[in-house]
């Protein structure tokens, strides 16, 4: 089973038509490209996979495409085929992961945190890191038609009392 979306032909023409030197710079070669390719792919499972429409289509499958029960564009998406967002996607991210390697995957910062400041008038302040992921308009937009709403985890519901 393929460790990476898409291929490395296909990423070389995604990135020149979008002039992105970086990935033809002096120094990379080919074993590096498929390395960022295997990098993003995994990030690309691990950041939007809960979103992914349909369900796993083999699980012996190292990455979370293809799937089967996908509709996409209107139509039943063959469950051997990977849809071009999720390819495109998968180079866009490798690229970042190119020009800096593990950048996708950093390692868990502690979040934000409540800290007394004030005593008498009980004053808390937040401090810390609040943002909760690395901003990715670029892919979004590119997986913007075949991900699934997102799952915000709250409910709401009514407490009665009697």
């Amino acid at each position: 089973m393929p460790d990476h979306y898409g291929t490395l032909p296909a990423a070389l023409i995604y990135h020149e038509a979008r002039g992105n030197a970086a990935w033809t710079a002096a120094g990379v070669d080919d074993a590096k490209r498929a390395a960022a390719l295997v990098r993003a792919s995994q990030a690309l499972d691990a950041l939007y996979g809960a979103r992914y429409p349909g369900v796993i289509a083999s699980a012996d499958q190292d990455l979370l495409w293809p799937r089967t029960d996908v509709i996409w564009r209107g139509e039943d998406l063959a469950a051997d085929v990977v849809p071009a967002p999720i390819e495109k996607a998968a180079y866009e991210l490798s690229l970042r992961e190119l020009v800096k390697p593990g950048s996708l995957a950093p390692d868990v910062k502690a979040g934000p945190q409540k800290v007394l400041t004030e005593v008498k008038g009980v004053k808390w302040s937040v401090v810390g890191d609040t943002s909760s992921r690395a901003a990715l308009p670029i892919v979004d937009g590119i997986l913007a038609e075949i991900l699934t709403h997102a799952r915000t985890g709250t409910t709401v519901t009514t407490l009665a009392r009697f």
